[in-house]
């Protein structure tokens, strides 16, 4: 071999060369490496240390998971995972648990993040559990195998361990033989990933770490920032953060840490709407790495998944960050679904791949929802409210406007077309998330009017309220003077939020919508109309009865010169007048109008008669019980109407006035609603509560009570305990229950019910002072 020749081999780590000369001449070379040359020779500093960041605060929950593992030393032999998606606080229960078992066995921690630190690692190990500097050279040096020298060496250890597996995001290293099990310690391994042949191999006991408890979560940053914070500040601060450890770390780090200027946790959270990711990197610390850091945290899961030939699996997370926080059915992410509409970076047959990665790095969850009244289960995907949020802000800016067609397109035909009615009911969240986020092309618009119509129909109107908002704030210019159909949307809103009981709510978005319905009077002079019907209602509702019946005059002449004395809409403003008399003591006119309703309900048309028609059945009834309170001084209601006014009830009209007439007219009332909307829709309720009335008056207690109990009970189911009907149901069964004796049952109701009117009501409203009458009465 010539000079030159001998001279181009080259020794790597502290391997060695043999080269021949001519016959028989052998020369050994020794090559050793320049410190920091070789990754195999430079191991870490300690294994007796973590490595990770130490906890800046007390952990917080993860009760039964500790317990678990502390009971898992003292067995010994065993291998527990702890995966979830990134930030979620695994590292910290490995940290928390290394620390405890420092003190009684030893304890051993490797850096499982990359091949040639998990082999580094390890071989330090086996040095530290009595292998000879010969025995690792060899192993560094492939001469033997280097796993079975560290389980050699730690099966032989004189004293129990735990061993620390920490970030083993990519366990296809630990398949290689590193990750086993022996009766003398523990292994305890964190990794993203929720599902690989390495944890199988090892037999391991797999414990997922979540996103903690709200109460934990805002104790957690009460840890990390004590100071004079109010406690419900700290509690809606955690829930913004959707409880994630990182995320609330990173938040109290900053509000402990600042030096130039002092925040508070509400301008925290005001702040967060702003930018969260950015402001929330804020609080880590100066030598903080990708993983303590919101903004890079997840991105290290999807560039592994790139890197595993998983590009798809980003394109599918921009995907769902359309949607929101929602529970996603899989059906919206069907291959046969996409194909129709395409997705920029996701072609239809590779989604399940990405999908799956998703779910093997714990960035998406797979679940089972209830899917709609035959109990039947539907498949579900969702991601962490931050994590969508972090992915939402990196989508360039080229894909926006196609990436949030596709998904409009998706959630959109599962609603209107309807195939599916659990998907469509599921995807409802979605339709509300893209509004928000001011995409409304296609038939966004179309689907959140159906849905919003449907809830309006069922009473459900808490339900309807997000997309009657999302509709009218997708409103170019945020005007609803633009076309008729927004001024209808503007009213529609307006009635929701009315019927929701948020009459102060109502009251601003009807003015407006009039308004706007007043420019469109000489071509639309029915929306008019509507608007001055819907605004009455809202300040009828509210007390005001005399500016409502202004209004229902105005809208009245419009409906009786453009659609004539019989039609629903025109008779509905008779019906309105007829609520508002009786509420302000004019009984006579109540009365009067009473028996005219009572003569136009045979002779109605017009799209709205059936509903109409029960309406003005319901007025009729209640006209004439109101009017026979009136005028029963000894009635135990009296103190709950109005004091006749100046046109006392005439003897014609009031003849033939009975409480066996009031109590027929309120049954046949009632009959009419539950044919039309069902025995507990929240209309129906009202029919239930004013039989309930005439019932008790009428002599049958046992009927009056139940009735109130029932209209109590629907409408605490649809329309929430402190919705003023609600109160009202409520107010009315105390005083019920008082009458008969029941005080303890009564005062507890009624006190409640007055307490909740004045507090929302004020003291002057009619519903108000019903409560105080039964809280009269059940003190008495």
């Amino acid at each position: 071999m010539s000079e030159d020749a001998s001279l181009r081999a080259a020794a790597y780590g502290q391997g060695r060369i043999f080269q021949s000369e001519r016959d028989i001449q052998i020369t050994e070379h020794h090559h050793h490496g320049a410190p920091g040359t070789s990754t195999s020779a430079n191991g870490p500093a300690s294994v007796r240390v973590a490595s990770s960041a130490p906890l800046r605060a007390a952990l917080r929950d993860r009760e039964e998971l500790r317990e678990e593992l502390l009971a898992a030393l003292d067995a010994a032999g065993g291998v527990h995972v702890l995966h979830g998606f990134g930030g979620c606080g695994k590292t910290a229960v490995a940290r928390w648990l290394f620390d405890q078992s420092a003190a009684s066995r030893v304890a051993l921690w490797v850096d499982a993040s990359t091949e040639l630190q998990l082999r580094a690692g390890m071989l330090a190990v086996a040095a530290d559990r009595g292998a000879s500097p010969e025995e690792v050279r060899a192993a560094q040096e492939g001469q033997r195998a280097a796993a079975d020298l560290v389980w050699q060496r730690l099966d032989a250890s004189p004293e129990p361990w735990l061993l620390v597996l920490d970030n083993a995001d990519d366990p296809q290293p630990l398949r290689d033989g590193w990750l086993r099990s022996s009766p003398r310690g523990t292994v305890l391994v964190t990794s993203r990933q929720a599902a690989d042949p390495a944890w199988t191999g090892a037999g391991a006991r797999m414990h997922r770490v979540g996103v903690l408890p709200v109460v934990e979560a805002a104790h957690l940053l009460h840890d990390l920032a004590p100071g004079d914070h109010q406690p419900e500040a700290t509690l809606r601060l955690a829930q913004r953060l959707g409880c994630h450890p990182l995320a609330l770390t990173l938040a109290g780090g900053f509000l402990s840490q600042q030096l130039l200027e002092i925040w508070t946790v509400e301008e925290y959270l005001e702040r967060l709407g702003e930018d969260p990711v950015t402001l929330l990197d804020r609080g880590a610390g100066l030598e903080s790495g990708a993983r303590e850091r919101l903004s890079r945290t997840w991105q290290l899961s999807l560039d592994a998944l790139t890197q595993r030939g998983l590009p798809e699996a980003t394109a599918v997370l921009r995907l769902l960050a359309c949607w929101g926080h929602a529970p996603v059915p899989l059906a919206l992410l069907a291959p046969s679904a996409l194909v129709a509409v395409g997705v920029p970076g996701l072609a239809a047959e590779r989604v399940e791949a990405g999908l799956r990665g998703l779910l093997s790095a714990s960035l998406v969850d797979l679940f089972e929802v209830p899917g709609g009244p035959d109990g039947r289960r539907v498949r579900c995907v969702t991601a962490h409210g931050l994590l969508l949020e972090t992915i939402k802000a990196g989508v360039p800016a080229g894909q926006r406007a196609e990436l949030y067609g596709a998904a409009a397109t998706l959630v959109s035909r599962a609603v209107l077309l309807g195939e599916d009615a659990s998907t469509a009911r599921l995807s409802e969240p979605h339709l509300v998330a893209l509004l928000e986020n001011g995409f409304t092309v296609g038939s966004v618009l179309d689907a959140a009017r159906l849905v919003r119509d449907t809830y309006d129909a069922a009473g459900r109107w808490a339900d309807a309220l997000p997309f009657a908002s999302g509709v009218v704030k997708a409103i170019p210019g945020e005007g609803v003077a633009e076309d008729a159909a927004a001024v209808a949307d503007a009213l529609k809103l307006g009635e929701i939020l009315n019927m929701s009981g948020d009459f102060a709510g109502a009251e601003p978005v009807l003015k407006k919508a009039l308004d706007a319905a007043t420019t469109w009077a000489e071509d639309s002079p029915l929306l008019q109309a509507d608007a001055c019907v819907q605004l009455s209602s809202c300040y009828a509702k509210s007390g005001r009865s005399a500016e409502a019946n202004r209004l229902l005059h105005r809208a009245g002449e419009i409906r009786q010169r453009v659609l004539g004395s019989t039609h629903a809409e025109t008779v509905e403003t008779v019906l309105e007048h007829a609520d508002n008399q009786f509420r302000l003591g004019n009984y006579g006119v109540s009365l009067r109008l009473a028996h005219q309703l009572t003569d136009l309900v045979p002779n109605l048309h017009g799209e709205r008669s059936d509903d109409v028609a029960a309406r003005a059945l319901l007025v009729s009834a209640a006209a004439m019980r109101h009017a026979q309170v009136a005028r029963t001084p000894e009635s135990p209601w009296r103190s709950t109407v109005a004091a006749p006014a100046s046109d006392a009830i005439a003897d014609v009209e009031a003849q033939e006035l009975s409480w066996d007439l009031v109590w027929e007219r309120a049954q046949v009332a009632l009959d009419a609603h539950v044919r039309l909307f069902g025995p507990d829709h929240p209309r129906t309720a009202a029919a239930r509560h004013n039989l309930a009335l005439a019932a008790w008056a009428h002599g049958d207690q046992e009927t009056a009570v139940a009735e109130f109990r029932r209209t109590v009970d629907i409408r605490t189911a649809y329309l929430g305990t402190e919705h003023p009907w609600t109160i009202q149901a409520s107010g009315g069964l105390a005083h019920c229950l008082a009458l008969q004796g029941d005080t303890h049952e009564a005062s507890t109701l009624a006190d409640k019910a007055y307490a909740d009117a004045l507090r929302i009501l004020g003291p002057k409203h009619f519903i108000t002072v019903g409560c105080a009458a039964a809280q009269k009465a059940a003190s008495s």
